[in-house]
Protein backbone atom coordinates (compact mmCIF):
# COMPACT_ATOMS: atom_id res chain seq x y z
CA UNK A 1 0.00 0.00 0.00
CA UNK A 2 0.98 3.45 -1.10
CA UNK A 3 1.02 6.30 1.58
CA UNK A 4 0.26 9.09 -0.08
CA UNK A 5 0.26 11.54 3.35
CA UNK A 6 3.46 9.98 4.45
CA UNK A 7 5.51 10.82 0.95
CA UNK A 8 3.70 14.26 1.51
CA UNK A 9 7.41 14.88 3.02
CA UNK A 10 7.50 18.56 1.30
CA UNK A 11 5.06 19.82 3.66
CA UNK A 12 7.15 19.15 6.74
CA UNK A 13 10.83 20.41 4.82
CA UNK A 14 12.61 22.43 7.26
CA UNK A 15 12.06 26.27 6.69
CA UNK A 16 15.56 26.44 5.32
CA UNK A 17 17.68 24.23 2.88
CA UNK A 18 20.42 21.69 3.18
CA UNK A 19 22.82 24.01 2.31
CA UNK A 20 22.16 26.79 3.93
CA UNK A 21 21.80 24.94 6.83
CA UNK A 22 25.42 23.56 6.59
CA UNK A 23 26.80 27.52 5.77
CA UNK A 24 25.29 28.39 9.07
CA UNK A 25 26.35 25.66 10.69
CA UNK A 26 30.27 26.19 9.49
CA UNK A 27 30.44 30.00 10.12
CA UNK A 28 28.83 29.68 13.60
CA UNK A 29 31.12 31.78 15.93
CA UNK A 30 30.38 30.10 19.18
CA UNK A 31 28.80 27.18 20.75
CA UNK A 32 25.10 29.59 21.96
CA UNK A 33 24.80 30.41 18.84
CA UNK A 34 25.22 26.61 17.54
CA UNK A 35 23.05 25.57 20.17
CA UNK A 36 19.81 28.48 19.31
CA UNK A 37 20.21 26.48 15.92
CA UNK A 38 19.89 22.83 17.54
CA UNK A 39 16.60 23.93 19.25
CA UNK A 40 14.92 24.17 15.42
CA UNK A 41 16.56 20.98 14.71
CA UNK A 42 14.54 19.54 17.66
CA UNK A 43 11.80 19.85 15.31
CA UNK A 44 12.86 16.47 13.22
CA UNK A 45 12.32 14.35 15.39
CA UNK A 46 8.48 15.22 15.63
CA UNK A 47 8.22 14.72 11.68
CA UNK A 48 9.81 11.48 12.47
CA UNK A 49 7.42 10.37 14.70
CA UNK A 50 4.47 11.89 12.76
CA UNK A 51 6.03 9.94 9.59
CA UNK A 52 6.58 5.82 11.44
CA UNK A 53 2.82 6.70 13.29
CA UNK A 54 1.19 7.25 9.73
CA UNK A 55 2.77 4.42 8.32
CA UNK A 56 2.04 1.77 10.58
CA UNK A 57 -1.44 3.18 10.57
CA UNK A 58 -1.95 2.81 7.05
CA UNK A 59 -0.67 -0.73 7.13
CA UNK A 60 -2.82 -1.72 10.72
CA UNK A 61 0.76 -2.19 12.07
CA UNK A 62 1.33 -3.14 15.40
CA UNK A 63 5.16 -2.22 16.87
CA UNK A 64 5.88 -5.89 17.60
CA UNK A 65 5.11 -6.53 13.63
CA UNK A 66 6.82 -3.26 12.25
CA UNK A 67 10.06 -4.38 14.06
CA UNK A 68 9.38 -7.84 12.29
CA UNK A 69 9.26 -6.30 9.14
CA UNK A 70 11.98 -4.10 9.52
CA UNK A 71 14.08 -6.33 11.70
CA UNK A 72 14.11 -4.35 14.72
CA UNK A 73 13.10 -5.52 18.58
CA UNK A 74 9.19 -3.57 19.14
CA UNK A 75 11.26 -1.47 21.54
CA UNK A 76 13.27 0.02 18.58
CA UNK A 77 9.77 1.15 17.36
CA UNK A 78 8.76 2.85 20.02
CA UNK A 79 11.17 4.83 20.33
CA UNK A 80 11.00 5.76 16.70
CA UNK A 81 7.32 6.91 17.55
CA UNK A 82 8.78 8.76 19.98
CA UNK A 83 11.43 10.77 17.99
CA UNK A 84 14.25 8.04 17.93
CA UNK A 85 15.70 7.57 14.28
CA UNK A 86 17.28 4.53 13.02
CA UNK A 87 21.14 4.63 12.35
CA UNK A 88 21.14 1.95 9.71
CA UNK A 89 20.56 2.82 5.68
CA UNK A 90 19.23 -0.61 5.80
CA UNK A 91 16.95 0.18 7.85
CA UNK A 92 15.45 2.78 6.34
CA UNK A 93 15.17 0.68 3.27
CA UNK A 94 13.05 -2.18 4.94
CA UNK A 95 10.79 0.70 6.30
CA UNK A 96 10.18 2.04 3.06
CA UNK A 97 9.21 -1.32 1.76
CA UNK A 98 6.62 -1.62 4.62
CA UNK A 99 5.19 1.79 3.17
CA UNK A 100 4.84 0.57 -0.23
CA UNK A 101 7.13 3.62 -1.62
CA UNK A 102 8.35 3.61 -4.98
CA UNK A 103 11.90 4.13 -6.50
CA UNK A 104 11.66 7.67 -6.13
CA UNK A 105 10.03 7.93 -2.92
CA UNK A 106 12.23 5.44 -1.91
CA UNK A 107 15.34 7.70 -2.88
CA UNK A 108 13.70 10.87 -1.51
CA UNK A 109 13.43 8.72 1.74
CA UNK A 110 16.63 7.79 1.89
CA UNK A 111 18.27 11.14 1.47
CA UNK A 112 16.23 13.00 3.17
CA UNK A 113 15.31 11.17 6.39
CA UNK A 114 18.52 9.07 6.73
CA UNK A 115 20.68 11.43 4.98
CA UNK A 116 21.79 8.83 3.28
CA UNK A 117 22.28 8.07 -0.68
CA UNK A 118 19.83 6.94 -2.72
CA UNK A 119 19.95 3.69 -4.39
CA UNK A 120 22.54 3.28 -6.59
CA UNK A 121 22.88 0.52 -9.40
CA UNK A 122 26.71 -0.12 -9.02
CA UNK A 123 26.33 -1.63 -5.83
CA UNK A 124 25.06 -5.40 -5.89
CA UNK A 125 22.26 -5.02 -3.01
CA UNK A 126 20.83 -1.75 -4.56
CA UNK A 127 20.75 -2.56 -7.96
CA UNK A 128 18.04 -5.62 -6.99
CA UNK A 129 16.50 -3.17 -4.55
CA UNK A 130 15.98 -0.35 -7.95
CA UNK A 131 14.96 -3.77 -10.06
CA UNK A 132 12.47 -5.03 -7.38
CA UNK A 133 10.39 -1.59 -7.20
CA UNK A 134 10.06 -1.33 -10.53
CA UNK A 135 9.50 -4.74 -11.53
CA UNK A 136 5.36 -5.55 -12.38
CA UNK A 137 6.67 -9.66 -11.47
CA UNK A 138 8.30 -9.73 -8.10
CA UNK A 139 6.67 -8.98 -4.74
CA UNK A 140 7.79 -5.52 -3.70
CA UNK A 141 9.11 -6.78 -0.41
CA UNK A 142 12.60 -6.60 1.62
CA UNK A 143 12.26 -10.17 1.92
CA UNK A 144 12.13 -10.86 -2.09
CA UNK A 145 15.47 -8.92 -2.08
CA UNK A 146 17.21 -10.65 0.52
CA UNK A 147 16.15 -14.14 -1.71
CA UNK A 148 17.27 -12.14 -5.28
CA UNK A 149 20.65 -11.02 -3.35
CA UNK A 150 21.72 -14.45 -2.68
CA UNK A 151 21.35 -15.93 -5.78
CA UNK A 152 23.50 -13.10 -7.21
CA UNK A 153 25.87 -13.93 -4.76
CA UNK A 154 26.06 -17.51 -5.59
CA UNK A 155 25.98 -16.97 -9.39
CA UNK A 156 29.02 -14.34 -8.59
CA UNK A 157 30.58 -16.68 -6.57
CA UNK A 158 30.97 -19.84 -8.94
CA UNK A 159 32.27 -17.12 -12.03
CA UNK A 160 35.12 -15.39 -10.58
CA UNK A 161 36.88 -15.91 -13.77
CA UNK A 162 34.35 -13.29 -15.37
CA UNK A 163 36.46 -10.29 -16.93
CA UNK A 164 33.69 -8.72 -18.84
CA UNK A 165 34.63 -5.46 -20.18
CA UNK A 166 31.51 -3.99 -20.76
CA UNK A 167 31.72 -0.57 -18.93
CA UNK A 168 28.38 1.39 -17.71
CA UNK A 169 27.52 5.07 -16.41
CA UNK A 170 25.28 4.62 -13.75
CA UNK A 171 22.44 6.09 -15.29
CA UNK A 172 22.99 3.44 -18.20
CA UNK A 173 22.80 0.59 -15.40
CA UNK A 174 19.89 2.22 -13.53
CA UNK A 175 17.89 2.54 -16.95
CA UNK A 176 18.64 -1.53 -17.54
CA UNK A 177 17.55 -2.20 -14.08
CA UNK A 178 14.32 -0.70 -14.39
CA UNK A 179 13.23 -2.03 -17.91
CA UNK A 180 14.15 -5.61 -17.30
CA UNK A 181 10.95 -7.61 -17.84
CA UNK A 182 12.21 -11.18 -15.89
CA UNK A 183 14.12 -12.38 -12.69
CA UNK A 184 16.17 -14.29 -15.18
CA UNK A 185 17.37 -11.21 -17.16
CA UNK A 186 18.65 -9.66 -14.06
CA UNK A 187 21.01 -12.80 -12.92
CA UNK A 188 22.12 -13.08 -16.30
CA UNK A 189 22.90 -9.28 -16.62
CA UNK A 190 24.21 -9.15 -12.93
CA UNK A 191 26.47 -12.50 -13.64
CA UNK A 192 27.79 -10.98 -17.31
CA UNK A 193 28.76 -7.78 -15.46
CA UNK A 194 30.03 -8.87 -11.72
CA UNK A 195 33.52 -6.97 -12.24
CA UNK A 196 31.32 -3.71 -12.02
CA UNK A 197 29.94 -4.71 -8.61
CA UNK A 198 33.95 -5.94 -7.85
CA UNK A 199 35.38 -2.43 -8.22
CA UNK A 200 32.70 0.06 -7.20
CA UNK A 201 34.64 1.29 -4.15
CA UNK A 202 38.01 1.10 -5.69
CA UNK A 203 38.73 4.56 -5.34
CA UNK A 204 37.19 5.28 -1.69
CA UNK A 205 39.49 2.62 -0.82
CA UNK A 206 42.22 4.36 -2.48
CA UNK A 207 41.86 7.60 -0.92
CA UNK A 208 41.56 5.95 2.82
CA UNK A 209 44.47 4.19 2.06
CA UNK A 210 46.55 7.44 0.75
CA UNK A 211 45.58 9.22 4.40
CA UNK A 212 46.61 6.14 6.16
CA UNK A 213 49.85 6.60 4.84
CA UNK A 214 49.96 10.74 5.67
CA UNK A 215 49.25 9.68 9.40
CA UNK A 216 51.79 6.94 9.67
CA UNK A 217 54.13 7.56 13.29
CA UNK A 218 57.80 7.39 12.14
CA UNK A 219 58.49 4.51 14.96
CA UNK A 220 57.22 0.82 15.09
CA UNK A 221 56.97 -2.19 13.07
CA UNK A 222 53.67 -1.73 12.32
CA UNK A 223 53.02 1.33 11.45
CA UNK A 224 49.22 0.88 10.70
CA UNK A 225 48.80 -0.76 13.91
CA UNK A 226 51.18 1.54 15.96
CA UNK A 227 48.53 4.41 14.91
CA UNK A 228 45.21 2.82 15.41
CA UNK A 229 46.83 1.90 19.13
CA UNK A 230 48.20 5.55 19.40
CA UNK A 231 44.58 6.95 18.96
CA UNK A 232 42.77 4.11 20.78
CA UNK A 233 40.70 2.66 17.52
CA UNK A 234 37.89 0.36 18.01
CA UNK A 235 37.85 -2.83 17.12
CA UNK A 236 35.16 -2.46 14.42
CA UNK A 237 37.45 0.70 13.19
CA UNK A 238 40.15 -1.65 13.18
CA UNK A 239 38.15 -3.92 11.35
CA UNK A 240 37.04 -1.87 8.51
CA UNK A 241 41.08 -0.63 7.68
CA UNK A 242 41.62 -4.24 7.65
CA UNK A 243 39.06 -5.15 5.53
CA UNK A 244 39.96 -1.92 2.95
CA UNK A 245 43.51 -3.31 2.69
CA UNK A 246 41.63 -6.93 0.99
CA UNK A 247 39.55 -4.51 -0.62
CA UNK A 248 36.44 -5.88 0.58
CA UNK A 249 35.09 -3.22 3.16
CA UNK A 250 31.49 -1.94 2.14
CA UNK A 251 30.96 1.74 3.63
CA UNK A 252 28.71 2.50 6.34
CA UNK A 253 28.17 6.07 6.67
CA UNK A 254 29.30 6.78 10.78
CA UNK A 255 32.53 4.93 9.89
CA UNK A 256 33.33 6.88 7.15
CA UNK A 257 32.75 10.07 9.32
CA UNK A 258 34.80 8.28 12.09
CA UNK A 259 38.01 6.90 10.16
CA UNK A 260 37.78 11.12 8.54
CA UNK A 261 38.47 12.48 12.20
CA UNK A 262 40.79 9.62 13.14
CA UNK A 263 42.62 10.43 9.95
CA UNK A 264 42.59 13.89 10.46
CA UNK A 265 40.52 14.91 7.64
CA UNK A 266 38.99 18.00 7.21
CA UNK A 267 34.82 18.54 6.44
CA UNK A 268 35.58 18.75 2.56
CA UNK A 269 37.69 15.59 2.61
CA UNK A 270 35.39 13.82 4.54
CA UNK A 271 32.76 14.83 2.04
CA UNK A 272 35.04 13.62 -0.78
CA UNK A 273 35.08 10.16 0.86
CA UNK A 274 31.12 10.25 0.93
CA UNK A 275 31.14 11.34 -2.70
CA UNK A 276 33.40 8.45 -3.26
CA UNK A 277 30.63 5.71 -1.26
CA UNK A 278 28.23 7.18 -3.38
CA UNK A 279 26.69 9.05 -0.16
CA UNK A 280 25.18 12.22 0.63
CA UNK A 281 27.70 14.95 1.96
CA UNK A 282 27.79 15.90 5.82
CA UNK A 283 23.84 17.13 6.36
CA UNK A 284 23.29 19.82 8.25
CA UNK A 285 19.85 18.83 8.97
CA UNK A 286 21.08 16.36 11.44
CA UNK A 287 21.95 17.10 14.95
CA UNK A 288 24.74 14.46 14.89
CA UNK A 289 26.16 15.48 11.32
CA UNK A 290 25.95 19.26 12.15
CA UNK A 291 27.70 19.11 15.02
CA UNK A 292 30.06 17.24 13.38
CA UNK A 293 30.37 20.07 10.84
CA UNK A 294 30.55 22.76 13.58
CA UNK A 295 33.26 20.98 15.32
CA UNK A 296 35.81 20.19 12.12
CA UNK A 297 35.23 23.39 10.91
CA UNK A 298 36.15 25.17 14.00
CA UNK A 299 39.61 23.13 14.35
CA UNK A 300 40.28 24.11 10.96
CA UNK A 301 39.73 27.63 11.96
CA UNK A 302 42.43 27.04 15.19
CA UNK A 303 44.81 25.44 12.69
CA UNK A 304 43.76 22.01 14.62
CA UNK A 305 44.26 19.74 11.39
CA UNK A 306 47.09 18.08 10.73
CA UNK A 307 47.95 14.60 9.34
CA UNK A 308 50.39 13.93 11.60
CA UNK A 309 49.03 10.58 13.53
CA UNK A 310 47.62 12.30 16.90
CA UNK A 311 44.81 12.19 18.30
CA UNK A 312 44.38 15.91 18.85
CA UNK A 313 41.07 16.20 16.24
CA UNK A 314 39.36 13.08 17.59
CA UNK A 315 39.73 14.86 21.61
CA UNK A 316 38.61 18.07 20.43
CA UNK A 317 35.43 16.66 18.03
CA UNK A 318 34.89 14.52 21.57
CA UNK A 319 34.98 17.82 23.60
CA UNK A 320 32.02 19.70 21.57
CA UNK A 321 30.16 16.47 20.88
CA UNK A 322 29.90 15.85 24.67
CA UNK A 323 29.40 19.67 25.54
CA UNK A 324 26.44 19.52 23.28
CA UNK A 325 24.65 16.52 24.47
CA UNK A 326 23.78 15.32 20.51
CA UNK A 327 21.65 12.57 21.55
CA UNK A 328 22.57 9.38 19.15
CA UNK A 329 26.13 10.33 19.77
CA UNK A 330 27.33 7.61 22.09
CA UNK A 331 28.22 4.98 20.14
CA UNK A 332 30.25 7.34 17.66
CA UNK A 333 32.00 8.94 20.77
CA UNK A 334 32.82 5.64 22.13
CA UNK A 335 35.47 4.96 19.30
CA UNK A 336 37.07 8.23 20.06
CA UNK A 337 39.90 7.77 22.04
CA UNK A 338 40.26 9.32 26.12
CA UNK A 339 41.70 12.20 26.50
CA UNK A 340 44.04 10.66 29.81
CA UNK A 341 44.78 8.01 27.67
Amino acid sequence: MKINGVLAMEKMENEYSTGKLYDFVARSESLEEYKALLLRLENQKQRWAEIISKIMEANSLSAKRMGELCGVSRQSVQKWLKGSVPKKRETYIKIGFVAGYDLEQMNHFLQRYGGFNKLYPKCLEDSVYIFVLSSDCIEHSYKSCEQIIQMLKDEMASDNDNDNSDSYTTSALEFNFTNMKSLQEMLVFVAENSEVYRQQYIKLYDYIEEFIQKNLLPDGDDNVFQLANSQQWSSSLRQCVSNISQRKWYPQRNKIISLGIHLNMDADEINHMLDLAQMEHLCAKSPFESAIIYALENAKLEDMIYCDGTDDLCLYVKNILLSLNIEGAEAFMEELPEEDY
